[in-house]
């Protein structure tokens, strides 16, 4: 009994070494990220556009351009916290963090979405409610050209971050359909810029709407409604992105079909019998953990040739406990090799599966 467990622990460790090998996480630059790309143009655009609309606010003191004014100060400081949260996630394992840091990037997304509904959804819709329940039909409204000029101005800027936030996450779901991908893809953060780019570009829409019918109608209630309504995206916004980071933080997989596709795989190899057990878990965009318990063929490490002659040592006179113990010694090799072959073998079939834990029944 000794003896097997000391085999066993043998199949396992060469069954797990090579998690610690540095070389099974390539360090990227995270300017080669598809989703930094899309941030750093988003920062920009959103600064530029929030202090436009601040002074628009400004001149014309219109509730929709202040809450369409939080809204791009919102999202810019939420995509620097994007930036932090890929700067945070980016680098090679370590002692402390033997799987990477790339679940970062989530927590800091998550951290995003809090304050984008906190600073977004809370200031805004409760400034335009209290605008609403204070404002009376004979206020005057302003006729200040400014407002329409600075939402066409932030119509294009965002307009154009949308466009490059939409190639990014285009470029980073491959063949994943859209909507899958945006809803179960591994990667918040891009998701994060095109639902806040989205967002912004239909919040321009509404605000230039409830100016214009509030001038038309000479009424200040069409302007505080749009805030209202600029407000309830934002929260819807904050939760959709909660949901999406909260999901893998908590050990989200990567999908029925995936994992029965690399079941399938296991299973056709010549040397597993079967697939007793399968999980995946997502550990950063790209990255992703298996844990699989295999049965294998027992006749895949049966050397013929090294068993007779063992069998002719014992026959000679030899002592039998140390040819078997050679015997035993020789399978817990050749199972270590074979994993170690397996474990290449998923890699290259399946290049995002960067950790593998394989056990043996």
């Amino acid at each position: 009994m000794e003896s097997d467990s000391r085999a066993q622990d043998n199949i396992r460790h060469q069954a797990t070494s090579d998690l610690e090998a540095p070389e099974l996480t390539p360090v990227r630059s995270i300017w080669d990220d598809l989703s930094i790309r899309a941030v750093l143009v988003a920062i920009v655009g959103n600064g530029l556009v929030a202090l436009s609309k601040f002074f628009g606010w400004l001149v014309s003191g219109s509730p929709s351009m202040l809450a369409e004014s939080v809204h791009s100060l919102a999202d810019t400081l939420n995509q620097l916290l994007l930036l932090v949260g890929i700067r945070h996630g980016a680098g090679r394992p370590t002692k402390e963090f033997p799987f990477g840091k790339g679940r970062a990037r989530y927590i800091w997304n998550l951290v995003s979405a809090v304050g984008i509904f906190f600073l977004g959804f809370g200031f805004t819709t409760w400034h335009g409610v209290s605008t609403l329940v204070s404002s009376n039909a004979s206020d005057p409204i302003s006729t200040s050209g400014w407002p329409f000029a600075i939402l066409i101005f932030s119509f294009l800027i965002e307009g154009y971050t949308l466009f490059v936030a939409l190639r990014s996450v285009n470029e980073a779901r491959g063949d994943t359909p859209f909507f899958q991908f945006v809803r179960y893809g591994d990667d918040p953060t891009g998701v994060a810029v095109l639902l806040e780019d989205g967002i912004a570009v239909l919040g321009v829409v509404i605000a230039f709407t409830g100016i214009a019918l509030s001038r038309h109608l000479n009424s200040p209630f069409p302007d505080a409604i749009a805030s209202i309504v600029i407000g309830g995206l934002l929260g819807f916004m904050a939760i959709v992105l909660a949901l999406a980071n909260g999901r893998i933080l908590m050990g989200a997989s990567m999908g029925q079909d995936r994992e029965q596709e690399i079941r399938e795989y296991l299973e056709a190899l010549p040397a597993i019998e079967r697939v007793t057990s399968l999980k995946t878990a997502v550990m950063a965009p790209g990255a992703v953990r298996l844990a699989a318990e295999i049965e294998f063929h027992g006749s895949t490490f049966i050397d013929r040739h090294m068993i007779e002659r063992d069998a002719e040592r014992i026959r000679e006179g030899e002592d039998p406990t140390p040819v078997l113990f050679d015997t035993a010694e020789r399978m817990v090799r050749v199972m270590g090799r074979e994993i170690n072959r397996l474990e290449a073998q998923i890699r290259q079939q399946f290049p995002e599966i960067t950790y593998i834990d394989l056990e043996v029944n």
